[in-house]
């Protein structure tokens, strides 16, 4: 019994690993705890997605908002996973003209990266101390970034995280002073995309199709302290908005929970802690 035990946590730990992927620019533990955090929505033209089509005939929804529905139920899910833990503050507490012109100075004042992801979850330090001098010679090559709102990139097929760079300490001094918070959560980019890799599901129409969410987390002194990629798979014959966000959505901020909050020692039948929404 044990040794079933053993493996079925085993098999949970890849799991984990499999969704998520996370790239540390500290080697102090992450803990927000009893923290502060302004949590940051992605910009429109940051929704990429090739089953928009799908999902405008079945809930006769125009593009716009399929992503104000997505952006509002991310806010929603990190909200209700991380509020137990943390004080989150959302701009869809504002009025909306007040977030529309908060927004806009939060993107005119960052920029978007990708980051090249490593091809292990886990590194020692003496493999994060050579990636560092790595990085630079993997990134310099492809140089993806966002110029004058469009994403320009070489080809490039390795898998990348859309990273937020801060370089306007006076961005987040303001909105620091304004929320009140000492951590901010940047929602780069949501993908919805199709998982042709195998054929034979293709036939079947049985395909999956996978929602990433990429995101950076600093401090209010203008520190990088993570940027990841939380992801999940869906049905594709699964378009109904509605149960995607439901039964989806909070898999994904859970993932990111676990990236930002240390792991708790208690017995669970919940293994993944997943907080459903009612």
């Amino acid at each position: 019994m044990k040794f079933f035990s053993c493996l079925f946590l085993t098999l949970i730990s890849l799991l984990s690993l499999a969704q998520h992927a996370t790239l540390r620019y500290t080697e102090e533990p992450i803990n927000l705890n009893d923290q502060s955090l302004l949590l940051i929505p992605f910009e429109s033209k940051m929704y990429l997605s090739d089953v928009n089509r799908d999902l405008a005939l079945a809930n006769n929804l125009n593009s716009q908002q399929i992503i104000e529905r997505f952006n509002a139920a991310i806010d929603q899910s990190i909200l209700y996973t991380f509020q137990e833990k943390c004080n989150v503050s959302s701009f869809y507490l504002l009025d909306d003209q007040e977030s529309i012109s908060d927004l806009g100075y939060i993107y005119q004042n960052r920029k978007l990266e990708y980051e090249l992801v490593s091809s292990t979850e886990e590194q020692t330090k003496v493999d994060k101390l050579k990636s560092k001098f790595k990085k630079k010679e993997d990134n310099s090559y492809q140089g993806a970034k966002i110029i004058n709102g469009e994403i320009v990139s070489k080809r490039d097929d390795r898998e990348r995280y859309m990273k937020a760079v801060v370089t306007n300490q006076k961005l987040l001094d303001s909105l620091s002073e304004k929320f009140s918070n000492k951590y901010f959560l940047f929602i780069n980019e949501l993908d919805i995309r199709n998982d042709y890799s195998d054929a034979i599901a293709m036939q079947k129409m049985e395909y999956q199709r996978e929602i990433k969410i990429h995101y950076s987390l600093y401090h209010k002194n203008g520190e990088i302290l993570s940027t990841g990629i939380s992801r999940t798979n869906f049905p594709a014959s699964e378009n109904d908005i509605n149960v995607i966000i439901k039964s989806y959505f909070p898999i994904l901020a859970q993932y990111i929970y676990d990236d930002l909050f240390p792991p708790v020692e208690e017995k669970t039948t919940n293994k993944l802690g997943i907080k459903k929404w009612k």
